[in-house]
């Protein structure tokens, strides 16, 4: 999990890996990249190039992380100077919802029996 002491999000945010697409709603502007993180309430997308994406921009985006596809609308809450965008979920269906919780939970499983493997070792 990524997180800091200052960090005040709702949500703990869990590195990981899988593509994604974004796609603008008020323009043609789209961009392929990869998720490096998410939480239930957003992600951070890392761009496969610099983008002209705006904060506050409302965006569709469909992802794939662990081989499950899920399609949210969010906006631009981050547009950091490079490749980096962070997208808060604004839309999801009551499945998408269901799927990104499931997913949620099995990145925190696998970072769980990442902590214990050195715990175990040492023993």
């Amino acid at each position: 999990m990524v997180q800091s002491e200052d960090d005040r999000r709702r949500y703990g945010r869990f590195r990981c890996g899988g593509e994604a697409e974004i796609r603008s709603l008020a323009s043609s502007l789209c961009a392929k990249g990869r998720v490096a993180n998410l939480s239930l309430s957003g992600c951070l997308i890392e761009l496969n190039s610099n983008h002209g994406f705006h904060r506050g921009e409302v965006i569709e985006m469909t992802f794939r992380v662990r081989q499950l596809p899920l399609r949210v609308q969010g906006s631009i809450r981050q547009a950091h100077s490079g490749p980096l965008v962070g997208v808060e979920f604004t839309v999801l269906t009551e499945r998408g919802k269901r799927q990104l919780l499931e997913l949620i939970k099995e990145l925190a499983a696998i970072l769980q029996l990442r902590l214990e493997r050195p715990a175990q070792a040492q023993r």
